[in-house]
């Protein structure tokens, strides 16, 4: 599972998706919402955050 963390108004947002590009999605669909400091953890413990200067 791919878990993508983020902030926002109401506090922290946790979701997870089984594959990282529906992983990559869900984040900028985040960013684009209003959600900072997006990141997603892989599997395997790498921290993915490149993709927020690609929504921005």
């Amino acid at each position: 599972m791919f878990e993508i963390s983020g902030f926002d108004t109401a506090g922290v947002v946790s979701l997870t998706r089984l594959s990282l590009a529906a992983a990559l999605k869900k984040a900028r669909e985040l960013i684009e919402d209003g959600c900072w400091d997006v990141q997603i953890v892989d599997p395997g413990g790498r921290v993915y955050t490149s993709f927020e200067e690609q929504a921005a």
